[in-house]
């Protein structure tokens, strides 16, 4: 009983400890400035710029 119980709790964190988490999207036009209007992919590529991840709080943006 004790060895189901700990299994289902194992299976249960399973996806919660090597989930990547959904990441943050953001339209970057070519000046480097965030385009918040552009809410979507497609948008944003109407809108001329670029569909980026967002970088981590904390994290320092690579330098170009």
């Amino acid at each position: 009983m004790k060895i189901a119980l700990i299994a289902a709790f194992c299976l249960a964190l399973a996806p919660a400890a090597f989930a990547k988490g959904k990441s943050k999207m953001h339209c970057m036009k070519a000046d480097g400035t965030e385009d918040t209007a552009s809410t979507t992919k497609k948008a944003c590529k109407k809108a001329g710029g670029k569909w980026e991840k967002m970088a981590a709080m904390g994290t320092p943006a690579p330098a170009k």
